[in-house]
């Protein structure tokens, strides 16, 4: 996975802080000061190339004080955030956008008959179809998702389950898989977190060890996947597969989404 921040040359080696950030709801202070540490940055470096104060650079890191929107561009530029990073700040800035509690959004797309329809046509089509939310629960999933997926009905989410023992199982590039999620989980988080899905996945994923490591491991976050990235897994039988994971919108008043995973031909040895 490419870093997702684009790093202003500094005249000392990057560093780490002691306490990287556990698993948890991000808020824009801990974020600033996660990508000042990130970057290799003191905070008087860190201020020399936004423009401001060191004092005020802290005050923001300490949650002291909410930057004015002229000043949260500054940091985005003087860090040379990218796209996705820039828009995790400014959503952390932002007004909470507030999700229906999941079993709402579940009863919701499963009395839509044309919804339900839908995964039935992609199983009838052999492709393993689901309908989730931002933080990638189950809403509704035909039969495939099963099959291909084992264990996935056992806890509901996408994310859960490739973190879990279930994903690591399955999944050929674990690794870069999962730390795709957490990045993609990041950034549901920022956007959604007053919504109650938001404490229920980070209090589910904090046990998970793998969670815990890829959580501290990077400050990436990502809004979406690379049609490019096959997701590559195992079948029943240990036999290589890939599918081309593609999102649609659903119901978008909802943020509902339409997930496919399309099989691709895939030319990786069979697992022994």
């Amino acid at each position: 996975m490419n870093d997702r921040i684009a790093r202003p040359h500094v005249g000392r080696q990057r560093r780490r802080a002691r306490n990287r950030p556990k698993v948890s709801i991000p808020d824009l202070g801990t974020t600033i000061g996660w990508i000042r540490d990130d970057l290799g940055l003191t905070q008087a470096q860190a201020a020399a190339a936004v423009n401001f104060s060191a004092v005020h650079l802290g005050r923001f890191e300490r949650g002291e004080a909410k930057p004015p929107a002229e000043t949260l561009e500054k940091i985005i530029s003087g860090y040379r955030l990218d796209r996705d990073m820039a828009s995790h700040l400014r959503e952390l800035a932002g007004p909470a956008l507030m999700l229906a509690p999941p079993e709402a959004l579940r009863t919701y797309v499963q009395a839509e008959t044309s919804l339900m329809l839908n995964l039935e046509r992609f199983q009838a089509r052999a492709i393993p179809a689901a309908f989730i939310d931002p933080f990638w629960n189950l809403l509704a999933y035909n039969a495939l998702c099963v099959d291909a997926f084992p264990g996935i009905d056992d806890c509901n989410s996408v994310a859960v389950w490739t973190l879990g023992h279930q994903g690591r199982a399955v999944i050929r590039d674990y690794e870069a898989e999962a730390s795709w999620s957490v990045a993609m989980l990041k950034s549901a988080l920022g956007r959604h977190r007053s919504s109650t899905q938001a404490q229920e996945l980070v209090s589910t994923l904090a046990p998970i060890s793998d969670a815990r490591r890829l959580w501290a491991a990077s400050v990436n976050v990502s809004y979406g996947r690379d049609s490019r990235n096959l997701l590559h897994a195992y079948d029943a039988h240990g036999n290589p597969v890939s599918y081309l994971l593609s999102l649609t919108d659903g119901i978008a008043a909802h943020h509902v989404q339409l997930v496919t995973a399309t099989p691709e031909p895939s030319s990786v040895p069979r697992l022994v």
